[in-house]
């Protein structure tokens, strides 16, 4: 025999809570409770606000991060295929060598 939908026991509601931890990482706590849970390491809570503003900034600095690191790869990468043709090896293989992609470059060799 099946229960009727309407006749089920209704799921709590969650509730979100924010926290910024003590080491500076952001953490979000669902819980069916209304009270604030105990945290299981040092922090404070946080209105939503305040969390959505320090996660965004996190994302924004992430972001940076991660385009600085791809520069420094790119510049890398050229510079190896660089030294790789001015020691005369062919352009296909110093692509292969170096992971450079970008256009060719003329040696530099006298």
């Amino acid at each position: 025999m099946h229960t009727p939908f309407e006749d089920l026991p209704h799921i709590a509601a969650l509730t979100k809570h924010f926290v910024l931890y003590d080491d500076g990482t952001l953490g979000l706590i669902e819980t069916t409770s209304e009270e604030r849970p105990r945290l299981s390491k040092p922090g404070r809570f946080l209105t939503e606000e305040q969390y959505q503003d320090r996660h965004l900034a996190w994302e924004v600095g992430v972001a940076d991060r991660v385009d600085a690191l791809q520069a420094e790869d790119a510049a890398r990468t050229l510079g190896d295929y660089q030294a790789l043709i001015d020691a005369g090896i062919v352009a296909a293989t110093a692509r292969r060598l170096s992971g450079y992609e970008g256009p060719d470059v003329p040696s530099h060799r006298k």
